[in-house]
């Protein structure tokens, strides 16, 4: 094996677009050849001798080469980009799109690696030893096609969008996601050993995601197919003993979808549905306030009401200022005629009419996308600009007093 050595001696601020750093480009090189690169800063061109000090045995094939970067290069684009063959250690950071397009060979990261690393990878292996940013294994908005193939590997945590409309390989986060990870997943297998936020395997049409931890947010477009217990993974070392939680979706988007989530069953108890025994749904109470899932969302009949705009009359309040809940969380709560709902950090409150209804799952509440429900949706965003509209956590309590009109409830809540 021969190795090549790149020194970092750039410290600038611009990220430095360097496509060239592959076995690929380096092979039947010299010295001088290679340090002759062009790299881009900016608009401005430079030679790759101007970013690196380099040395080493250049003599090589690419199949048996090794690009060692001795040093941080977080600042640095594209390393391995559509690299076939070899080896390319970065001893420190890792900057955007390393690996992308990767086809072969194998890149390790022994830093953090930066958004959009493995994006639209089809071979190959990228282990990343920290954590990675956001799109992980990704695709550009406007592609349909992100991770084709290989396997990537992250010791630590991961960002948003991780596997964003994934086709084939495996991606491994050892440590925690954040939102929509799976997002339009198409095939392959992407496991999570930590937690995961928000909307997980949302717009999924096949592949498989596997959530070792808790899922905060969990988006309403999967049916559960009960409990699997010793789960395997096909992945060595990752074989999850205990009982998971199996669901089949992205329902919500697709007919007949073939994604399949699994899902700690410990860790997300909240997620048990009516298909399981009665002895394994949970209760929580806090207080007299039982803790339930909040669904919200537009309802035809509030359409046809605010057609024109009329949001203030009475017929509004009556059709979207009530609570929907299944017949045996009414009958805990007493069959109350009204209940108060208060968003899950405590600080926000409605008072609401409740209704039992059997379309509703257990645990989980309804109520209509409006003025009041507005009141005590999560305002967290993740950076979509949307807050969670579904899947936030919500606690419900038989109250009296009066339901407040929409125009109170603007004028006086809401500034």
């Amino acid at each position: 094996m021969g190795e090549i050595t790149l020194k970092p001696k750039y410290d600038g601020t611009i990220p430095v677009e360097c496509e060239v750093i592959t076995p690929d480009i380096f092979e039947g090189k010299s010295q001088e050849e290679i340090s002759a690169l062009k790299v881009l800063i900016g608009p401005e061109e430079h030679l790759l001798s101007d970013i690196f000090e380099i040395s080493g045995d250049f003599a090589s094939k690419k199949e048996n080469m090794i690009i060692k970067i001795a040093g941080n290069a977080g600042n640095v684009k594209l390393i391995g980009f559509q690299m076939t063959a070899g080896k390319i250690i970065v001893e420190g950071d890792a900057g955007y799109h390393v690996g992308r397009e990767m086809k072969g060979g194998e890149i390790l990261v022994k830093g953090d690696a930066k958004p959009w690393a493995g994006m639209e990878m089809e071979g190959g292996l990228l282990h990343i030893f920290g954590n990675a940013g956001d799109h992980l294994g990704g695709c550009y908005r406007g592609r349909w096609e992100g991770m084709l193939g290989g396997t990537i590997i992250v010791e630590g945590d991961a960002g948003n969008n991780v596997g964003d409309g994934m086709v084939d390989g495996k991606i491994v986060v050892n440590g925690n996601v954040r939102a929509f990870c799976g997002i339009r997943l198409n095939g392959g297998l992407l496991y999570v050993g930590g937690n995961a936020i928000r909307a997980v395997g949302v717009e999924m049409k096949g592949g498989t995601i596997v959530v070792a931890g808790n899922i905060k947010n969990f988006a309403p477009g999967f049916v559960s197919t009960g409990v699997v217990s010793d789960y395997e993974t096909g992945l060595s070392g990752l074989a999850l003993p205990g009982k998971l939680i199996g669901f089949n979706g992205d329902q919500a988007f697709f007919n007949k979808p073939k994604g399949k989530l699994y899902v700690s069953l410990i860790e997300n108890y909240d997620l048990l549905n009516d298909e399981l025994p009665a002895t394994e749904r949970p209760i929580e109470f806090q207080g007299n306030a039982l803790k339930v899932i909040l669904n919200t969302g537009s309802t035809i009949e509030q359409g046809r009401i605010i057609k024109g705009g009329n949001k203030y009359s009475h017929e509004y309040l009556e059709v979207c200022a009530v609570c929907n809940m299944h017949p045996e969380d009414y009958i805990l709560l007493g069959k109350p005629e009204k209940v108060k709902v208060t968003s899950g950090n405590g600080k926000y409150s409605v008072l609401v009419r409740a209704e039992p209804n059997e379309d509703v799952l257990r645990r989980n509440v309804f109520i209509p996308r409006s003025v009041w429900a507005n009141v005590i949706v999560d305002a967290y965003s993740v950076s979509t600009g949307s807050p969670i509209y579904k899947g936030g956590i919500v606690y419900v309590e038989p109250s009296e007093g009066e339901i407040l009109e929409a125009e109170y409830i603007i004028d006086n809540i809401y500034r």
